[in-house]
């Protein structure tokens, strides 16, 4: 009987494959990702960029891939901040200081640029996109209905504009370079956010 091929979404979920993966986000989150080159991300592996594309099927495959677990470190150093008391002001402006070090802007970057394609690929890119947005203001919004004392409904909508502000300011710095103006409007920004859940509770 024939051996059946696996499929690159097969070898994507293989342990060999989630092994690179976790040590390429750890590597990038650690490092940063220089100039974007598959070949060399997987030189710092010690492994090749055939090997990448073989088990994610392509260059493409890789970085949505790598984009999404780093997403979900990020989002999980985030949400303890939150358990370690930090207010919702706080958490913000220490996601900013994060995400727009230069270590970090080339994986902002990276995500801009798969939006792109993303956006001329829906078919494709489908997981990318349904996670890209959703995956970040439902963990928000989660937070921000316990810090803002506000209902589940208007802690979505907070959150969405939460991401909506954040990334948007990282487009802003990446394309201007504007750090001190990109960084005071962040500031403004997430000091109007705070504001109703700390009237809330001041008023009992």
């Amino acid at each position: 009987m024939p051996k059946v091929k696996a499929s690159p979404v097969d070898r994507s979920s293989s342990e060999q494959a989630i092994q690179l993966l976790d040590a390429a986000t750890a590597h990038v989150l650690e490092n940063g990702l220089g100039d974007l080159s598959l070949r060399n991300v997987a030189d710092a592996l010690g492994t090749s960029h055939r090997m990448l594309i073989y088990y994610f099927g392509s260059a493409d495959g890789f970085w949505q891939a790598l984009l999404f677990r780093v997403r979900h470190a990020e989002q999980q150093a985030r949400e303890r901040l939150h358990v370690e008391g930090v207010d919702a002001e706080a958490t913000m402006a220490a996601a900013w200081d994060r995400y727009s070090a230069p270590s970090y802007l080339p994986i902002m970057q990276l995500l801009f640029e798969i939006y792109g394609r993303a956006i001329r690929d829906r078919k494709r890119f489908s997981g990318f996109l349904d996670d890209v947005i959703g995956s970040w203001t439902s963990v928000i919004a989660e937070r921000l209905q316990q810090s803002m004392n506000v209902s589940a409904d208007e802690a979505r909508l907070f959150a969405r504009v939460e991401v909506a502000t954040i990334r948007g300011l990282l487009l802003d710095l990446i394309t201007t370079g504007d750090r001190k103006g990109t960084t005071a409007a962040l500031k403004y920004f997430a000091s109007k956010m705070a504001a109703p859940g700390k009237a809330r509770k001041g008023g009992g």
